[in-house]
């Protein structure tokens, strides 16, 4: 059975937090609704701003658009580009919604942040979107701002469904329910209007586990992963006690619903910590769950189903009162991550309008397109397996990370090795981490950070050195994969021992070479610093070998990555990125082109849509026709880029006996001196767009 069907079975809804073109014109959201048993949507702007730069969802639409009315504002396209698809999204979750008798089967749309802080501007647009998206399946996004509170209440009298979000304490719960409570004892006809009140889980154990973390004392790093949970089960305490009693049940006798709590923010953030512990952990009658594609598909793939949102009640206080007991205010870390949730989702709508804005007049000009593949005779071929994908419902299947695409068995080893499909979503959580880390190397001083590591865990970092060198005032980035003295003595003469950063690189801790280069430097660096273990940062996989290494020696740092992370696939890991950022790549940018491409890519876009798969198809119907040798080509500023390249391509393709060779650093010949054996690539920067 489908665990998120299930789900239903407990008392509880699952809504997606995605919404994008492609996702209902695909037939996705249809499925996901019959055969998942989705409940409801929440948009995303994140997600809109990628689908608009990565695909071709809304060329169509802006390209006539731009002809009809050049003048547009910006913030006009944008609304006539998203409200078309919650109406859309909304028309196809309206069954559920009558089902439900009201009570499911909504879309939100969120106010504009910038209108967070304000009472008035936020109840009239409320209003106006309410009258123009015109479909009682909306539900108006609000934030539980100080000023948002009294939007809720007014917007509830006069029956506009309202989620209400951004909640982080006890105190923003109680007053949002008492917003919604007045409001239906002004409405005329409660029983037309819903709410959900939207309670953030993980980005509270990610700002809590980071103070645990620098209190340090035991019983503080006892703490870690267990107050956001711990704060849902008091929420839903509340929640229980507020919708009871005589006050409650005379307005329930008015037909007034139970106001929903929806539990937000689910995605791990951790990579110590469960992919759905924030699924598992909250499951309870009249709640909702709102889950980002990768979650929703762990939780399918591997969910646990238990009433546990009341249990452990007393566990939990105790916990929350460990805390109080530690000075750590749980409330005020609330409203710090209030501030910077509006904060963030007024950077996440500038970002939609900035890309919006590139997007209409790149369609307008005719921007050339970047990518392009010229096959010849082979492309019926490419075409047909295409087609084929198509109706075996690759790109889904590949999302869901089904085995069964590579093995005729399930195999739980390829399962356990897809956690690179969403890296450039999830890394977004560890940037301002990682920024911290290098802006303090900077201020010391540090003129030298030596990667000690092999393989994966190397080859990246050295791309990323070669192709953007170090900035400014940053180190330089120098990779020793390699155990011969030479090697070593090159490196030795090349630094400053008591002015460098050595980052240990291993995946699972039991690296030979990795290790023996760390002993040898960690015996150079005793004899110029007592505190030697700030010389270090290990890199490594949650609980490896290198982990207690480091806790033992007392490293600087240690920075643990996705063990569902192959190691030739992790340049967008800690693995690529702590290094990249140390030598002062915007690791920002570099994530969002990723995230942007990998929206190109996404389980609701088509085959021929899809540039990763366009290219599979490509590489691997060539190679079935004998053409298995890539010879790659590139510009100067990314003549290093096929080096990683190769060993992706030469170590995942591979296997038993098959595989594709690719070839680097080749002098390039005159046509004629090739075989037929020969696919080219040839890779470029676009200065223009960089």
């Amino acid at each position: 059975m489908n665990p998120l069907k299930q789900l239903h079975q407990y008392g509880q809804s699952f809504w997606l937090d995605y919404l994008r073109r492609s996702l209902i014109t695909s037939g996705e959201l249809a499925h996901m609704v019959k055969e998942d048993g989705l409940r409801g949507i929440t948009s995303n702007p994140t997600i809109f701003e990628k689908a608009i730069a990565g695909s071709s969802d809304y060329d169509k639409i802006i390209s006539e658009t731009v002809k009809s009315d050049p003048h547009m504002k910006i913030e006009d396209l944008f609304e006539k580009l998203a409200i078309k698809d919650i109406q859309m999204a909304a028309d196809i979750l309206r069954p559920v919604y009558q089902e439900s008798k009201g009570a499911d089967g909504f879309v939100s749309f969120e106010l504009s942040p910038k209108l967070a802080h304000n009472t008035q501007s936020s109840i009239d647009e409320a209003k106006r979107l309410w009258k123009k998206i015109d479909r009682p399946n909306l539900m108006i996004k609000v934030p539980a701002t100080q000023e948002g509170i009294p939007v809720v209440e007014v917007l509830i009298a006069e029956g506009i469904n309202v989620n209400i979000t951004l909640m982080f304490s006890i105190g923003h719960y109680v007053a949002v329910t008492k917003a919604y409570i007045r409001g239906l004892e002004r409405c005329s006809n409660p029983n037309k209007v819903a709410s959900v009140a939207s309670f953030f889980i993980s980005r509270i154990d990610k700002l809590v586990d980071k103070v645990l973390e620098d209190n340090g004392s035991a019983e503080a790093l006892s703490l870690r992963g267990k107050i956001a949970i711990a704060n849902a089960k008091m929420v839903y305490k509340r929640f229980k006690e507020i919708f009871s009693g005589k006050k409650w049940e005379k307005l329930a006798k008015k037909g007034a619903k139970v106001q929903k709590v929806l539990w937000a923010s689910t995605s791990t953030k951790n990579p110590e910590y469960s992919d759905v512990l924030y699924v598992e952990e909250v499951i309870g009658s009249m709640t909702i769950n709102t889950l980002p594609p990768i979650t929703l598909n762990a939780f399918r793939d591997h969910g646990k189903l238990k009433l546990t949102i009341e249990e452990g009640l007393e566990e939990a206080k105790k916990t929350l009162k460990q805390l109080e007991d530690l000075g750590i205010d749980l409330g005020s870390l609330g409203e710090k991550l209030q501030v910077d949730g509006v904060g963030s989702f007024d950077e996440s709508i500038d970002k939609l309008y900035s890309t919006l804005n590139q997007k209409r007049h790149g369609v307008h000009q005719s921007q050339m397109n970047l990518y392009t593949m010229k096959l010849g005779n082979f492309q019926s071929l490419v075409d047909k397996r295409l087609e084929h994908w198509k109706k075996m419902n690759f790109a889904r299947r590949i999302w869901a990370k089904d085995s069964t695409l590579w093995s005729p068995q399930p195999d739980q080893e390829i399962i356990d090795r897809l956690g690179w499909l969403a890296l450039p979503e999830i890394m977004h959580e560890q940037i301002k981490d990682l920024f911290e880390i290098a802006r303090k190397v900077k201020s010391e001083g540090i003129r030298h950070v030596v990667l000690l590591g092999m393989g994966g865990s190397s080859l990246a970092p050295e791309v990323f050195q070669n192709t953007f060198g170090n900035s400014e005032g940053y180190p330089e980035l120098v990779v020793l994969d390699s155990t011969h003295p030479s090697a070593i003595k090159v490196v030795e003469n090349k630094i400053d021992l008591s002015h460098t950063l050595f980052l240990v690189s291993s995946k699972s801790g039991t690296t030979i070479e990795t290790l023996s280069l760390f002993k040898y430097f960690w015996n150079k660096t005793s004899f110029i610093d007592k505190d030697q273990g700030r010389h270090f940062i290990a890199i490594t996989d949650p609980n490896s070998s290198l982990m207690k290494l480091a806790q033992e020696r007392d490293f600087r740092k240690v920075i643990l990555s996705y063990s569902d992370v192959g190691g030739r696939y992790s340049a967008l890991t800690v693995f690529g990125l702590l290094p990249a950022a140390l030598i002062g790549i915007n690791i920002h940018m570099l994530l969002d082109r990723a995230w942007t491409m990998a929206e190109n890519c996404a389980f609701c876009v088509s085959s021929r849509e899809s540039i990763g798969l366009s290219l599979g198809a490509s590489l691997g119907e060539l190679a079935k026709m004998g053409r298995d040798k890539i010879t790659f080509l590139a510009s100067p500023s990314l003549a290093s880029f096929p080096v990683w390249v190769e060993q992706l391509i030469a170590e995942s393709t591979g296997k038993k006996g098959r595989g594709i060779i690719p070839i680097v650093n080749e002098p390039l010949m005159e046509p004629e001196r090739y075989g037929n054996d020969r696919l080219f690539i040839y890779f470029f920067q676009d200065f223009e767009n960089t």
